[in-house]
This record gives structure tokens, sequence and C-alpha cells, in this order.
């Protein structure tokens, strides 16, 4: 196997990769009122799509990390990115809300294979300590697009449509792609090719789901996430309805949030020589119930505004970003010859969890600031119980 290329290009691929989920979920979030008016559909059914995407994405990981296992993360990566420039076309060319929904549900499924093969590169390309120091700086990289995807498609809506927006995520994929094929070698070990025969496939599935460690530290991350994901989904009726901003003001809730999100990676950073995991892990944890808790406060006893909500969630986001690199190479390691699967089970899970927030929770708690604080809280501590029980058996 060659392994031979630039560190930079394969942090590069692995951050573009990345990026792909938030440009998705983001970028069009300041059309919504114009898509809405363009297809006659109300914002629940609107924020539907973006539940409808997540889900997609989530069920799809199960079928591209098995695939990945065995024939290569590149050549997955290569038909993702492809199949997703061609979903996004047909979304900026769709010519009724039906025909949207279709292709941004092909949207999702084929985006996940880029995401699952990018990450399983990085921990077969790096040892397990450099590992997660180059997950940090991919997380660094990654968190940059939360903060400029509402800006770029805010600017592109107000100049030239919404439909120039999934143009743009076309361009984007063919960039990457472009980067995929000429720069970025296969990083599998022939020796841990994987068959994709139905009853072992099946079977190694069961037994990954069986994996009390695994499931855990996946679950912990996959709900903090879904308490962080609560303002994502909700961000059109947060910025519009309760802060009364404009579309072009995105950058308001975004720009913060993503600040915290590059600190926390930062500091993960910096800290992983230093500190074992665990500890890391606690101090997020512990962080993120303060944001939570502060966030509850606020909404119970001030008035709505950009400096009683934009500062705890940023506080939660950085909290978040801050535990992702050390739970997601923990994850990896308790399946070292079934990576790609690994990935598919933590992208199921967190992408799964962020669908269910979109199509079930934001619908009922996006018109009230308290509720929303109050679901955040709620997952928070769900979150915490299942890392609380990894801490513990790590002790013992």
């Amino acid at each position: 196997m060659n392994k031979k290329m630039a560190k930079i290009w394969l942090i590069i691929f692995a951050a573009l990769a990345s990026m792909i989920a938030p440009f998705s979920i983001d970028t069009y979030l300041p059309s919504f009122p114009a898509i809405e008016t363009h297809y006659g559909v109300s914002r629940e059914l609107l924020t539907s799509s973006m539940g409808a995407y997540l889900a997609a994405f989530a069920l799809t990981t199960i079928v591209w990390g098995p695939l990945a296992d065995r024939f290569g993360r590149k050549y997955i990566a290569i038909v993702s990115l492809f199949g997703f420039g061609l979903a996004s076309m047909g979304i900026a060319l769709a010519p009724s809300f039906d025909g949207f929904m279709i292709f941004r549900i092909f949207q999702g499924m084929l985006a996940g294979g880029v995401i699952i093969g990018a990450r399983a590169m990085v921990r077969d390309y790096f040892p397990a300590k450099e590992a997660q120091k180059t997950m940090a700086i991919i997380m660094m990289l990654f968190a940059i697009a939360p903060a400029i995807a509402p800006v770029i498609g805010g600017y592109l809506q107000t100049l030239f449509g919404w439909e120039s927006i999934f143009w743009f995520l076309t361009l984007y994929a063919l960039v990457s792609l472009f980067i995929l094929m000429f720069f970025i070698v296969e990083t599998q070990d022939p020796q841990h090719v994987q068959s994709i025969h139905p009853k072992p496939l099946l079977a190694s599935y069961w037994s990954a789901l069986r994996h009390p460690r695994f499931m855990k530290l996946v679950l912990a991350q996959s709900i903090m996430f879904g308490g962080f994901f609560i303002y994502i989904a909700g961000s059109a009726s947060l910025m519009f309805d309760h802060l009364k901003l404009g579309p072009e003001d995105f950058w308001i809730q975004f720009v913060p949030m993503v600040g915290g999100m590059i600190l926390g990676s930062m500091v993960s950073h910096r800290i992983t020589d230093h500190y074992a995991p665990n500890h890391i892990a606690n101090f997020s944890y512990g962080l993120a119930g303060l944001a939570a808790f502060g966030g509850l406060l606020s909404a119970l006893y001030l008035e709505p505004g950009v400096f009683t909500v934009i500062p705890f969630i940023s506080l939660y986001a950085f909290a978040l970003s801050l535990s992702l690199p050390v739970l997601s190479i923990l994850a990896l390691d308790c399946l070292p010859h079934k990576r790609g699967m690994a990935s598919s089970l933590q992208s199921l899970l967190q992408m799964g969890m962020a669908a269910l927030v979109a199509i079930i929770l934001v619908p009922f708690v996006h018109e009230s600031i308290f509720e929303m604080a109050m679901m955040q809280l709620v997952l928070w501590l769900v979150a915490v119980f299942f890392w609380l029980n990894v801490a513990k058996n790590d002790e013992s």
C-alpha cells in the first residue's frame, strides 16, 4: 500500500469533507422565507426538508461504512462526492417542492460516503495520538463552515436568489472531488479489507451495536450534539421570529457560535499531550451543562436578545467542540479493524439525532426560547448519563 502523500492535503480534504454537512444544512437557512414563498409551503414543512436530508444521511451511513471497508476509502469518497454534486444540481432545478424534497433526500444519501471515508482515512494514516490532534485541527477548519455558510447563503440569496445556493454546493463538490482524485492516495491497509456479504456484515453490525463502550461513547457524543442542533434547526425561528433579524444577519448567531467551536478545537489540540482523554471529556461536559443551565435561566428571567441568548449557545458550542475529537477517537479505537463501520455508526447516530431534533423536537419548541433551552438541557443530561457510565467503567 502506498501511503506517500503530503499530510496537509489529507487534512484539507478531510476538513472539506466534514464541512459538507454544515454547508448542506446551514447555507439555505437565510432563504427559508424565499423558498416558502416560491413553493407556497409552511415553515414547518420546509424545516422537514432539513430533517429529511439528515435522516437520509444517517440511514445510508450503515451502507457507506462497510463499502469503505470493502472497496477503499478513496473510491467510495469519489462516488459520494460525484452523486452529491448531481443531487445539489437537481435541487436548484426542481420545478416543485416534491422535486425539491426528493433531491434533498438524494443529497443526504450521497453526502455520507465522503465524510465516512475521510474520517477513516485520518485514523488509517495517523497513529492514535497524532490522529486525535489531527482531528482537532480538522474540527477547527470544520467549525468555520457553520459560521460562513449562512453568511454566504444570505448574500447569494440577496444577489442571485435561493437556487444559487445549491449551485454553490455543486461547485463545492467539484472542487473537493478534484483534490481527492489528484492529491489523496488510498489509506486502507489491504489486510483490513472486509466482506460485504450480508450475513457477516449483519453479524459485524450486531457485534458493534453490542459493544457497550463503543455505543455509550457514540450516544454520549450524539446526544450532546443534539442539544447543540436545537439552535441550528431552529435558527430560522430564532433569528426571524425571536430576535427580529433579517436574512443577512445570521452571522450574529453563527459567527460567535462557530468562534466557540474553533476555540474549543484549538484548546483540545493544545491540551491533548497534557491531559488524559477522560479528563478533557469531563471538563467539556461540565462546561456544556453550565451553558445549558445558563441559557435556561436567561430564557426564564430575561427578554430574548442577542446578548441574552447567543453567549450561552456559543459556550455550549465551545464545550462540544472540545469533546468531539476525544470521543471520536475513543469510539473508533473500540473497533480498530473496522473503522469504516465504526465511522458509519458514529455518523448514523449523530446525524440521526440531528434528524430527530429537526423533524420531531424543533417543530414543538421553536416558538418558545424557554422551551428550546429546556430541550437542550434535557439532551445534555441524557448525554452526561452515558458519558459518566463510560468514565465509571474506565476507573473500575
